[in-house]
């Protein structure tokens, strides 16, 4: 099933720290301007946006941990997890956090806020998908080459 010299150390700073300090850029380049938010209807879509995002990744990570699988990137995993979300996406996390980083860009009324979630999106897929692809390839060489074939990367 598994091959342990598959086995990859993680990185120290992960896809949530990333998130975390694109979700910061998001916030500056909208110029802090939560004080007069008045939420109208794009703003309302940005917070609709959000939430989806949100609910995605908490989904995606619940079903992680339903199937006691490694949630942390670049390690071995245990399990191949192909139900649920996992179904229409195979990075529903990452398509979450890019979601997420979207409706607050939408809602800060930032241009560059979504150049910041597209850009982040763009590098998670450089660093951490590809490589992520090839481990599972190594790690699941039954199941996985049909799920890839399968299920789209993103959506």
């Amino acid at each position: 099933m598994s091959n342990p010299g598959t086995e990859q150390r993680p990185p120290r700073i992960l896809p949530p720290h990333y998130f975390a300090l694109s979700a910061c850029l998001v916030l500056i380049s909208g110029g802090l301007a939560l004080g007069h938010m008045a939420l109208g209807h794009f703003r309302w879509l940005g917070a609709l946006i959000l939430l989806m995002g949100v609910a995605l990744t908490l989904s995606a990570a619940s079903l992680f941990a339903k199937a006691k699988a490694n949630i942390v990137p670049l390690t071995l995993s245990s399990a191949l997890v192909t139900d649920g979300i996992y179904r229409f996406t195979r990075n529903p996390m990452y398509l979450g956090m890019t979601l997420a980083l979207m409706g607050i860009a939408i809602m800060v009324e930032s241009g560059l806020g979504l150049v910041i979630g597209l850009a982040f999106a763009v590098f998670i897929q450089l660093t951490f998908i590809r490589r992520e692809e090839a481990l599972m390839r190594t790690t699941f060489p039954e199941g996985y080459p049909e799920y890839f074939q399968r299920v789209r990367r993103w959506i």
